[in-house]
């Protein structure tokens, strides 16, 4: 017999301002948790409408000691970066990137290419690297929509699609360290999500927007809301329609964590050296 995980806790993500001026709500750290297994950090962007002229990104920045991974739901998204990589991102598409010893991108709205009126919305994790994994070489990659398997729905009404870890036979497209697991999930109208969760750690779910009803007692979860879970084997998960959330988790890596900005290390000394590669240029540079 399963046991369905319930929610621990839960807390409001805090508002804050990043990149060249634009509001996100900060989930992860947050209300007394600096992670949720490797995810060590979760922003929940929009959705907004840009005016003409007045769209924010994140214009070139560095990023040392983790991955990231975004999360479109609407709009379009620019991405570059010192490797030379661009990309547009739409609607359903992911792109991750490990910094691994370091490297610099920039992320802007592409209101070139939406309509009037079309709206930025998304979210943005962070994972965080093991210990003797800080300095690897750095990656990128850009997952389209179609490239991530849908899970399968019972009873329907929910999309729920697997971005990172495996349930049952299906595997996520993205592989990193520490098993983690990320999953989004669309509800298409009032519907209960089913996932089994047996082997993971430690879990979390953040709503987006809408409500959900989450574990054994249905606890009420409202959009921009964090909810953490217990231990069990399956989570059950109530939404109304057009809430929009995400489920993640896994074990926690067994090193300290030690951030100044966009680098996370695990000591002062080597937070110190992606400073220092930083200002001298060894993360490069994104060519015009």
């Amino acid at each position: 017999m399963s046991i369905i995980r319930a929610v621990t806790t839960s807390g409001k993500a805090f508002h804050t301002i990043e990149g060249d001026g634009f509001d996100v709500l900060r989930a992860i750290p947050g209300a007394g948790y600096e992670s949720v297994g490797p995810f060590i950090f979760l922003d929940h962007f929009g959705p907004i409408a840009w005016k003409p002229g007045e769209e924010k990104g994140a214009s070139a920045h560095p990023h040392a000691g983790i991955e990231t991974m975004t999360i479109l739901l609407e709009g379009k998204m620019r991405h570059k970066d010192s490797l030379g990589n661009a990309s547009t991102m739409v609607p359903g598409d992911v792109q991750w990137m490990r910094a691994g010893r370091g490297i610099i991108h920039d992320e802007q709205p592409d209101t070139q290419a939406m309509q009037p009126g079309e709206r930025t919305h998304g979210v943005q994790l962070w994972f965080n690297l093991p210990k003797g994994r800080k300095h690897v070489d750095p990656v990128y990659r850009h997952v389209s929509a179609a490239e991530i398997p849908l899970l399968p729905a019972e009873a329907g009404g929910v999309r729920a699609r697997l971005i990172v870890g495996q349930v049952d036979a299906l595997k996520g497209p993205i592989e990193t360290d520490g098993s983690p697991l990320a999953v989004h999930a669309s509800f298409e109208a009032d519907a209960i999500l089913h996932l089994p969760a047996p082997a993971i750690t430690q879990l979390a779910v953040y709503v987006m927007l809408g409500e959900a009803r989450i574990g054994p007692d249905g606890r009420h979860v409202g959009a921009g809301e964090i909810a953490w879970l217990g231990a069990g084997d399956e989570v059950v998960i109530e939404g109304t329609k057009g809430t929009e959330l995400v489920i993640v988790g896994g074990d926690p890596l067994d090193a300290p964590i030690v951030r100044y900005g966009p680098f996370v290390m695990n000591s002062h000394v080597d937070l110190e050296r992606a400073v220092r590669d930083y200002q001298s240029g060894r993360m490069g540079r994104i060519a015009a």
